[in-house]
């Protein structure tokens, strides 16, 4: 980062000389995208940090195969071209961060919330975000505070959120976009598109669309497993063995950091199922597609990656369930993403 800027800087010395002949053209190249402007348009250069407000790893855009003939729902598979390099949340959004976030949401009234409930307060929704007295939930609420609780197993800031719906996950990615000034990815009326249908051109923070959470969690070699081909055991992940529950409950994010080693990734399979973008459909079919976005409407979203309290079978790079997005459970959470074009 130190090296682009200090050549941005140069860069606007230069422009700033007199040109003589012909027109200047300045290109700012993002990943794949260009940017091009005339420079006797440009009045100055503004060069500012950009705080990221949860651990990200960058997922270059390519092409994989999406399905692996096997797993539920994964049985097809199909050439999937994702045009758009993204952010995907290094592990789970955790109890902290969540805590953290509906605070805020709270205090500029985003939210309402009682000590059973967190419910959305934007563009007419009351939709349930998080069930404060589901068996769950780590997060507790009292005069006007949120706080972290004993649901059985201690004070758990750095476990994934539980008992959080789709809704609550979505609007936890909307949150954060308004801290930072974005456009919020979602509508808040109707079936909740994201960015009008198309998420992979959202500029504020979302949730990974099916394809994009496939695609990161098999880099970049059609792996079985987000740790390779091996079987499952409780040393790769958190879930429930034949032999018993590995943990029985779930682990501080980042425990299992055996997700592709040349992404940084964690927890892509097992602790919690984790919320994605897309209403679901089970059979996607064999017909090679570029940034497919799921179907327009349907019953339940889709989840991934397993969790504490489920078998290996769910733990599969492709294999995808899904549940309605007004469900929320002690084995469901997300993590969020954001398309690099709009960093």
């Amino acid at each position: 980062m130190r090296a682009r800027i200090l050549t941005m800087v140069v860069l606007a010395l230069v422009l700033s000389a007199t040109v003589s002949q012909g027109e200047w053209k300045m290109r700012v190249h993002e990943g794949a995208a260009t940017t091009e402007f005339t420079v006797s348009n440009v009045d100055s250069l503004t060069f500012y940090e950009v705080v990221v407000p949860i651990p990200m790893v960058v997922v270059p855009a390519g092409v994989f195969t999406m399905g692996d003939g096997v797993a539920y729902c994964g049985t097809n598979q199909r050439e999937v071209t994702l045009t758009r390099s993204f952010c995907l949340g290094q592990h789970e959004v955790t109890n902290q961060e969540y805590l953290e976030a509906v605070q805020w949401a709270y205090d500029h009234g985003y939210v309402t919330a009682t000590p059973t409930s967190v419910r959305d307060n934007l563009d007419g929704s009351t939709q349930e975000l998080l069930d404060l007295d589901g068996s769950g939930c780590e997060i507790a609420f009292s005069g006007g505070l949120f706080s972290l609780r004993n649901a059985g197993y201690g004070i758990n800031p750095e476990h994934p959120v539980k008992e959080v719906t789709w809704y609550g996950s979505a609007r936890y990615c909307d949150w954060l976009s308004l801290q930072a000034g974005l456009p919020r990815a979602y509508q808040h009326t109707g079936n909740w598109a994201c960015n009008g249908g198309d998420p992979y051109g959202a500029q504020g923070y979302r949730l990974p669309t099916d394809a994009e959470w496939e695609y990161a969690a098999q880099w970049n070699d059609e792996r079985i497993y987000p740790w390779g081909n091996e079987g499952p055991d409780c040393g790769r992940a958190n879930f429930y063995h034949t032999t018993g529950h590995c943990v029985g409950w779930t682990s501080p994010v980042g425990s299992y950091p055996n997700a592709p080693a040349a992404l940084g990734l964690s927890d892509m399979a097992g602790n919690v199922w984790e919320w994605c973008n897309d209403w679901h459909v089970c059979n996607l079919g064999t017909v090679p597609v570029t940034d497919p976005t799921g179907p327009g409407s349907g019953s339940g979203r889709v989840v991934r990656g397993g969790s504490w309290h489920n078998y290996d079978y769910g733990l599969r790079c492709a294999y995808r369930s899904n549940y309605n997005p007004d469900y929320s459970s002690i084995v469901i959470g997300f993590r969020a993403a954001r398309t690099i074009g709009a960093l």
